[in-house]
């Protein structure tokens, strides 16, 4: 890096730590950080994912982040400003790899520019979701393993395996990766330390994903439920197919679509892969973020649904390839005039690009139009911070300290006083558990409808929380819980926007 790119870094880091502080603070909230806040508290309480409640995810997340809440506090807002400082300190990372990448803190700063104005980053990266803390492991695993070369000590390859085998463990599908590292380090190790280097990265890689291999010891038949079969079962498609789902999501990538534009998608991809192919350098790094970027799109096709927020991994690979050959392309023109036709076009596709997103930005903190979950949602404010936290202090008002509460959302229970009754610690059990025995849902930590209702009749729990159920809740429950609590005198005790608190109470 420069001098200049080097006194630059904390100003950077400093902008991008506000940038995205804002957005954590602003952004609506996705109906699966429900599920990730509460298991990072219950984690926090000594109960293990797998072997005491259900979790359809590797289970390094809920530890990271209980970490981080043990420190600075049980809240939302403590949540949502850690994912903003790990994709701040990804963004921090990428701009320093641009810059030693180019010897230019100009193509850092564009490259930074190109990551925080993305939509697909901006909108799901400072959420309590597993995008930053696999994002921010999985590029650092890049970083380290790309600049791989002749005088580098053989550990730093196994410091880069730890790192990805992190990343795994926080989002499972990141190990089919695992081909495009080996094929990087194979073609670019010397011939007699290959072998070496090879190990080296397997061996931090082991290490790595040891907290997946010490649940999986504890539990192997929860753990292959809760990050295999579950995901088998809950859609009619199974694990992998409907292929027209996976058309539409794929032109709606490049073209646009409700939740966001496609255009910054296109300008990324079309430039890096177009200009890439001018560079012959084999060694040169942004040819592996490349393909990551290629591997990381082709992957986010497999899981059935597929949706748009799962492509957002691959924009930090994608900006640093893109710009990376930008400047390469600049550094090779001789003449004026077309060193001013390059100037011009990179002006006009960077504002093309920074104009597209100003709609996604007004849409994701302002207006909730076209984003999943809030657009089927009769009063958005349901789905803000403020009114969230106005639903649990209502439930702290009502319920005692430490008392079981049944809340078909997660998330209204996780910054209360109380514990989520048995088997209501993640709202995706229910819309599966018709396909499971009794025993399967009593080990797996999942209740059926039927046993919802079986619990309401002996007024256990006393305190039922409905609102923000995700819509496979919504159609597996219908009005049956509403109709189950009248009957079983439980009357509504507190209304807040779409949320509705129910209590039983034998002396009303």
């Amino acid at each position: 890096m420069t001098r200049t790119a080097k006194l630059l870094l904390i100003p950077v880091l400093l902008f991008e730590t506000l940038f995205f502080d804002f957005i954590a603070l602003h952004r609506f909230i996705d109906g699966d950080e429900g599920f990730y806040v509460l298991a990072a508290r219950l984690v926090l309480r000594h109960r293990k994912p797998y072997l005491d409640f259900f979790y359809p995810h590797l289970p390094l997340l809920p530890y990271i982040y209980a970490s981080w809440m043990k420190c600075f506090g049980i809240s939302w807002t403590s949540g949502r400003l850690f994912s903003a400082l790990l994709t701040s300190l990804l963004g921090a990372l990428l701009y320093q790899h641009v810059c030693e990448q180019t010897r230019n803190w100009l193509a850092g700063i564009a490259g930074l520019i190109l990551f925080a104005s993305s939509t697909l980053v901006f909108a799901w990266f400072p959420l309590v979701k597993t995008y930053s803390l696999a994002g921010l492991l999985l590029f650092s695993a890049y970083a380290i393993v790309s600049r791989l070369s002749l005088a580098s000590p053989p550990w730093l390859l196994g410091i880069g395996g730890l790192l990805f085998g992190f990343s795994v463990d926080t989002r499972s599908y990141l190990l089919l990766l695992f081909p495009v590292f080996l094929s990087w380090i194979f073609h670019t190790s010397d011939t007699r330390t290959r072998l070496r280097s090879i190990l080296w990265f397997l061996g931090g890689f082991t290490l790595g994903i040891a907290p997946s291999l010490v649940f999986f010891l504890s539990s192997p038949d929860g753990f292959l439920f809760d990050n295999l079969r579950y995901h088998a079962i809950k859609s009619d498609n199974g694990l992998i197919g409907w292929w027209q789902e996976k058309f539409a999501i794929v032109l709606m990538i490049f073209l646009g679509g409700p939740e966001g534009n496609g255009i910054q998608n296109s300008i990324l991809f079309f430039v890096s892969l177009g200009f890439m192919f001018s560079i012959r350098k084999l060694r040169y790094p942004p040819w592996l973020a490349l393909q990551i970027a290629v591997a990381l799109g082709i992957i986010s096709l497999v899981p059935t649904p597929t949706v748009s927020q799962y492509f957002c991994l691959c924009i930090p690979f994608l900006a640093v390839s893109t710009v990376c050959a930008v400047n390469n392309l600049c550094v090779t023109l001789k003449s004026r005039r077309e060193r001013l036709v390059a100037a011009v076009a990179f002006v006009a596709l960077s504002s093309i690009y920074l104009g597209a997103s100003a709609n996604d930005f007004r849409k994701y903190l302002i207006t909730g139009d076209g984003i999943a979950g809030v657009r089927w949602a009769r009063n958005k404010d349901d789905w803000k911070l403020q009114q969230v936290r106005q639903v649990s202090q209502a439930i702290d008002q009502i319920a005692s300290p430490g008392e079981m509460v049944a809340s078909f959302w997660p998330g209204y229970i996780f910054q209360t006083q109380t514990i989520p009754f048995p088997g209501f610690e993640n709202d995706y059990g229910l819309p599966v558990s018709g396909s499971l025995t009794s025993e399967q849902r009593s080990r797996y930590h999942i209740l059926s409808l039927s046993e919802i209702e079986g619990s309401l009749a002996t007024h256990t729990p006393r305190v039922v929380v409905l609102g923000n159920q995700n819509h496979l809740m919504e159609e597996a429950m219908g009005d049956r819980v509403k109709t189950s609590l009248r009957a079983h005198g439980y009357a509504m005790v507190r209304s807040i926007g779409g949320a509705s608190i129910y209590c039983f109470c034998s002396n009303p």
